[in-house]
């Protein structure tokens, strides 16, 4: 899981995909943002473009956004790129969906940024939108905030269907949400605690809307950063704090911030973190890297700290 709007070329997107894809990683995964708070301003690959750029720069490993925010694209448009997208990728598309958070990021590029029930509102609508126009049936709705007569999105995805993931806390309209039209629940900025109460409260939507809760997949994505020893470790993190803007925070201090809600340490610590988000009910991993020039981490995380994690 890359955040490539802190900076990064096609070219370092593209090493860092082919280098999951040869680790043998199941997915590889990008935020859908369009800005980063930096001076001087900092590259900021669109999500859609790049993934539809990987989908042919690649051959095996899935590929998607956590998340798409509904604020940037109209439903019906979105609903026509992840399919296009997913027809060139071979059948490769997931779409993580969420209401939209960065308000800067917004205000700046001149994109409307409602209250957040508007925005939970819309999600709900588009969500429904997106679905049924990859039917490819013939789609009328009347909502509040979005309306179709007749709408027909061809081609349809070549998954059917296509996995599409809600990205949130847990809250109880999230929870529904998820229930309703998701293949996986995925949370994150939370410990394994926290996110142990987020899948329960969606479970427990599952079942209140007659779903086998088994039937949708629990995934937690957060910061790891590993290493062999601590002077590897401290190094990793320094490199992670320039792609943040951190270089001048002291290492204990940056060590310190990291750890809350991520996975960061050594190998065998860095496990007993990850095995605690293992425990809690997490099926799937989103290790999100912030380097994107040390494919390096890459590779060590499903060589070393995930067999450690599983032990």
């Amino acid at each position: 899981m890359l955040e490539p709007h802190a900076g990064g070329t096609y070219a370092q997107l593209l090493a860092c995909a082919r280098a999951a894809e040869d680790a043998r990683y199941d997915a590889f995964f990008r935020s859908d943002h369009l800005y980063f708070p930096a001076s001087p301003p900092r590259p900021a690959l669109e999500a859609w473009t790049t993934l539809a750029a990987l989908a042919r720069d690649t051959t095996r490993i899935r590929l998607g956004t956590l998340v798409t925010p509904m604020t940037f694209r109209h439903p019906s448009v979105l609903a026509r790129e992840v399919s296009s997208v997913d027809e060139m990728s071979g059948g490769r598309i997931e779409i993580g969906v969420g209401t939209g958070w960065f308000e800067a990021e917004h205000t700046s590029l001149g994109i409307p940024f409602p209250p957040l029930g508007e925005r939970t509102d819309r999600l709900h609508e588009a969500v429904e939108v997106i679905t049924r126009l990859w039917t490819g049936q013939p789609v009328s709705f009347s909502g509040a905030y979005y309306r179709l007569d007749g709408a027909v999105a061809l081609p349809r995805p070549i998954q059917d269907p296509l996995p599409l993931i809600v990205g949130g806390a847990g809250g109880a309209r999230n929870a529904r949400l998820a229930a309703r039209f998701a293949a996986e629940f995925n949370t994150t900025s939370t410990d394994a605690a926290g996110a142990a109460q987020r899948y329960a409260a969606v479970r427990d939507a599952c079942t209140a809307a007659g779903r086998d809760p088994a039937t949708l997949r629990l995934s937690w994505m957060g910061t790891v950063i590993t290493a062999a020893d601590e002077a590897g470790l401290s190094r990793r993190i320094q490199r992670a704090a320039g792609w943040l803007g951190s270089s001048g925070v002291p290492a204990g201090e940056l060590r310190s911030r990291m750890e809350v809600n991520s996975v960061v340490g050594t190998y065998d610590q860095a496990a007993e973190r990850l095995r605690g988000h293992l425990d809690a009910g997490a099926e799937r991993i989103y290790a999100r890297l912030w380097d994107l020039d040390d494919l390096d981490q890459i590779s060590e995380f499903s060589e070393e700290l995930l067999p450690r994690a599983l032990r």
